[in-house]
């Protein structure tokens, strides 16, 4: 907008700048996206969005690299490094959309859910809500099984914790065999 006055106290014109609109205007252009799935506009949107993110996190890891100095020997090793690390980001994702999806349909009355499984799924929801992806990973980031004797275990690891993780991994698809 260009904005001028005519004169001493006069009347103010208004009008739009031209040449600002023809620069703004060079850089318009369409995309598309191209998928094999069926989604919406939007979530169309939000998967491309998170091809970035993989791409830009990969490029902040790739940069980082221990202070710049990768441990490998061999530019070999430094191609394999790197390419388990893009895999890893993209499992990251996948992790973190698949859980965002699960805990749309948390707590929903749905036909077949008795009241104490919607009460599992609302506590399951918000401890959910109250960790990352990393802190959930920790969570779940044991090698053996172990049997808890003291007071203390048992308060920690109560029967209560117990069946929402197992409630957590069954929505996941993970099975328990």
């Amino acid at each position: 907008m260009v904005c001028t006055k005519k004169g001493r106290g006069g009347q103010l014109k208004v009008d739009f700048n031209d040449e600002a609109i023809a620069e703004a205007k060079k850089y318009f252009g369409y995309f598309a996206l191209v998928t094999n799935q069926t989604m919406d506009t939007f979530a169309a949107l939000e998967n491309y969005r998170l091809r970035e993110k993989i791409e830009e996190l990969f490029a902040v890891q790739k940069g980082g690299l221990d202070g710049a100095r990768p441990r490998t020997w061999y530019p070999d090793n430094l191609r394999g490094r790197q390419f388990v690390q893009f895999v890893s980001l993209g499992y990251h994702c996948f992790l973190t959309k698949t859980i965002k999806e699960m805990r749309a349909k948390l707590g929903k009355d749905e036909a077949g859910k008795t009241k104490a499984l919607l009460n599992l799924e609302k506590k399951l929801d918000k401890w959910l809500d109250q960790r990352s992806l990393s802190q959930i990973l920790d969570w779940f980031d044991c090698i053996e099984t172990t049997d808890v004797q003291t007071a203390m275990g048992n308060y920690r690891w109560s029967t209560e914790s117990v069946a929402r993780d197992r409630l957590f991994l069954k929505y996941l698809g993970v099975s328990g065999e």
